[in-house]
């Protein structure tokens, strides 16, 4: 039943999202993996926590698009993501979704041993932990760009133009909280309705995981914002921050000047790498607490 299930859900959003053109073909397939690696697991968390991902960051994406073109020229185009993009904000969270069912598909928290409850709680803080971090960052980068005042970098406190890497402002810090809360959220209405009685029974931990998400996705955020500053190349072209330029573009034109950091990673790694240390300290954070 849950693979039917899993089918529908994932074919509805994929179907929805190329609708909408806020995914390309092979972002569509991407999607799709990442769907049914997700939707196919009998915890509904994993499945609640990557729609709250999805959909949030979907409509924010789309919010005021027409300043966010004036802002950035590339915003159309940035806008619908592909596959190495889906598989960056969604990959790792689908890995841990296998190991958790490889480990607990069909077990309920009541039978499973003090050592497998917490194998259990381990795998669900690192799934919030990088879903925390993606969706931060796209509420950062979504909500932040509208900011009335410009970002500073967060190296350097000095003012940058939006779209700079590593540049942060109050109104994307405070976006990053709001989006790891909103997981968290998400997380805590999903365990709870499943498995309320497991909680009233003491078999599984009363975590307040809205600010366990809140915490994670600023953290994540933040490092983002690091390595953006650091070793994600920003280039000043017509007044304007870009990134991610070829090395033919980079040569054709002689007037870019380089704002921050080093051409070492792109976009897709920057996210990859801020996601995995975010799981990373999550797994480390819960495990100090056992």
């Amino acid at each position: 039943m849950r693979v039917y299930f899993a089918i529908l859900l994932t074919s509805a959003l994929c179907l929805g999202a190329l609708k909408k053109r806020s995914l390309s073909a092979t972002g569509v397939l991407a999607a799709a993996v990442v769907g049914l690696t997700t939707a196919s697991n009998d915890n509904l968390l994993f499945t609640t926590v990557l729609l709250a991902f999805f959909i949030s960051s979907s409509l924010w994406t789309k919010y005021q698009a027409r300043q966010k073109m004036r802002l950035d020229p590339k915003f159309t185009t940035a806008s619908q993501r592909d596959w190495r993009q889906v598989l960056c904000n969604g990959g790792i969270g689908s890995a841990i979704s296998l190991v958790y069912q490889y480990y607990f598909d069909g077990r309920r928290p009541e039978d499973l041993s003090i050592g497998e409850r917490r194998l259990m709680t381990v795998l669900i803080w690192a799934y919030i932990g990088f879903y925390a971090c993606c969706t931060a960052d796209t509420w950062a980068s979504e909500i932040g760009t509208l900011s009335s005042d410009w970002p500073v970098l967060i190296t350097t406190w000095k003012t940058v133009p939006p779209g700079t890497n590593g540049g942060i402002s109050k109104l994307g810090l405070m976006s990053s909280f709001a989006g790891g809360a909103m997981v968290g959220l998400a997380a805590d209405i999903a365990l709870w309705a499943q498995y309320f009685y497991a909680f009233r029974s003491g078999a599984l931990p009363r975590i307040p995981y809205v600010t366990v998400g809140s915490l994670l996705g600023t953290l994540g955020s933040v490092i983002d914002s690091l390595l953006g500053a650091t070793v994600q190349a920003s280039f000043l072209v017509d007044k304007r921050a870009v990134s991610d330029l070829t090395a033919a573009e980079l040569q054709k034109r002689k007037d870019i000047k380089v704002i921050s950091g080093a051409d070492i990673l792109s976009n897709n790694m920057v996210n990859v790498v801020s996601s995995a240390c975010t799981t990373a300290a999550a797994v480390g954070l819960i495990a100090l607490l056992m």
